[in-house]
């Protein structure tokens, strides 16, 4: 079990295990291959026409995602440190270990159980048991289902590359599969006159996209971490999620438009799937439990200050347990608020380490002990406008208001702490923050 011990969660990536930025992207990438994906496209299919869900991907995914995955991706590269380790620079060792932490297995268990409920369903189908009265035979086969998503994400990081080989064709053969099943069905004519009532706005639609993806600002660093931090390899590596969620997201809303139904397994059997169809589908998400999996070891070693590959393994078996639990008691009902809620939050959370790593500490990582208070604020403050334009007054796009939020409270927030009551927070290279940021003293020592 010695390979256990090499996969720390508290530990820096060496510069010698560093690999190609395919690596990498492939393994994150495998997030996007994910069924609430197609769910999100089905949703998107109910309000708009083919041409708008073109654009929404296009500002959601393509423009805002790629950007934020690939500041986080930096620094993950740049401290050869998991996102959770990363935020103890910014909100303090406690912070980070107490609500960071708890935030980002929260994100992570969350999804695993929504993957994992679908699988459940999947799997039901091959057999031709009916999921939503056949509850015991339902239950068995979901256990099951986590059970082996979570395997590889236990043993760790370099397992995972594997099976994400195995499992990225079968995505790809899937929706390659689906787009046949519709065409023959629905024709190409239908699919590109289609023009709905809409139950949701443009900016929603843009939100929903979000909220899917935005947590990557977050969990990016877990993977790009082994990459090596060169700008091109971080602006490339979140090709990965880019063009796999375009796809998977585009697919959902024709698969939709040819059913008129949102639940991925009845869509299939609607369009008149074959049984492998449903195998493959439990392939393909695979590639994203296994990211949602392998982050909550992470995040929860940070939390219990685990430092052994073996601890981080054992966290990451009990965290995916918690995910089917809550898959069996339905967590898929409650999808979309599920979405919603993570992008009001994680962006929050999100600008704060961005404001710290580029704006003060010019992209080097420092170990803070305690709980920075700007931090929290900055958070809450960041927070609190995103739930407010989402749910309150709906303006905008609520997570990149949040974030940008968060970005100026925050660094507001420390040019009046070090003016007014400097501590280790505005501490740079052993000499405090200067209010005018042209002044700010910065460590110059590459950490790698």
């Amino acid at each position: 079990m010695s390979f256990l011990d090499k996969d720390s969660a508290m530990n820096r990536v060496p510069a010698s295990e560093r690999q190609h930025w395919i690596v990498p992207a492939t393994i994150f990438g495998g997030l996007e291959f994910s069924v609430p994906v197609i769910m999100i496209g089905a949703a998107l299919a109910g309000s708009f026409g083919l041409t708008k869900v073109l654009v929404i991907l296009l500002i959601g995914l393509v423009i805002i995602q790629w950007a934020g995955n690939a500041l986080q991706g930096y620094i993950g590269a740049k401290t050869g440190l998991p996102s959770s380790v990363i935020a103890r620079n910014s909100f303090g060792s406690l912070q980070a270990r107490f609500i960071i932490a708890l935030a980002l297995v929260i994100l992570n268990v969350g999804w695993f159980a929504v993957n994992t409920a679908v699988a459940g369903n999947a799997i039901a189908a091959v057999f031709g048991i009916d999921y939503a009265n056949s509850r015991i035979l339902w239950a068995l086969l979901t256990v099951l289902a986590g059970a082996l998503f979570a395997l590889p994400a236990v043993i760790g990081y370099h397992s995972m590359k594997w099976t994400d080989y195995l499992a990225v064709p079968s995505g790809l053969l899937l929706i390659t599969a689906a787009v046949f099943y519709v065409l023959k069905g629905t024709g190409w004519d239908a699919i590109m006159s289609w023009s709905p009532e809409p139950t949701m706005t443009f900016m929603g639609g843009i939100s929903l996209v979000l909220g899917a993806n935005v947590a990557q600002w977050l969990i990016a660093s877990d993977y790009t971490r082994y990459s090596k931090p060169a700008l091109k390899d971080q602006a490339l590596i979140p090709l990965g999620i880019v063009v796999i969620g375009f796809v998977f997201f585009l697919t959902g809303a024709i698969m939709s438009v040819g059913v008129g139904e949102a639940d991925i397994v009845l869509v299939m059997q609607n369009l008149g799937f074959p049984f492998w169809g449903f195998l493959i589908l439990w392939l393909a998400l695979w590639t994203s439990q296994l990211v949602a999996s392998y982050s909550i070891g992470l995040a929860a070693a940070n939390m219990f200050n685990v430092q052994s590959g073996r601890g981080r393994a054992w966290l990451t078996v009990i965290g995916s347990a918690v995910g089917v639990l809550l898959a069996l008691l339905g967590i898929l009902s409650y999808f979309m608020d599920f979405l919603v809620l993570l992008g009001v939050i994680y962006p929050a959370i999100a600008g704060v380490m961005f404001a710290d790593f580029f704006f003060i500490r010019n992209k080097n990582w420092e170990d803070k002990e305690g709980w920075n208070w700007v931090a929290t604020i900055a958070m809450a403050g960041g927070g609190f406008l995103g739930y407010v334009t989402q749910y309150l007054v709906p303006f905008g796009i609520p997570a990149v208001q949040s974030l940008i939020a968060s970005v100026f409270i925050y660094l507001i927030g420390m040019k009046l702490k070090a003016q007014y009551a400097p501590d280790h927070f505005t501490r740079i290279a052993g000499k405090d923050i200067i209010p005018d940021s042209a002044d700010t003293v910065t460590n110059k020592e590459d950490i790698l």
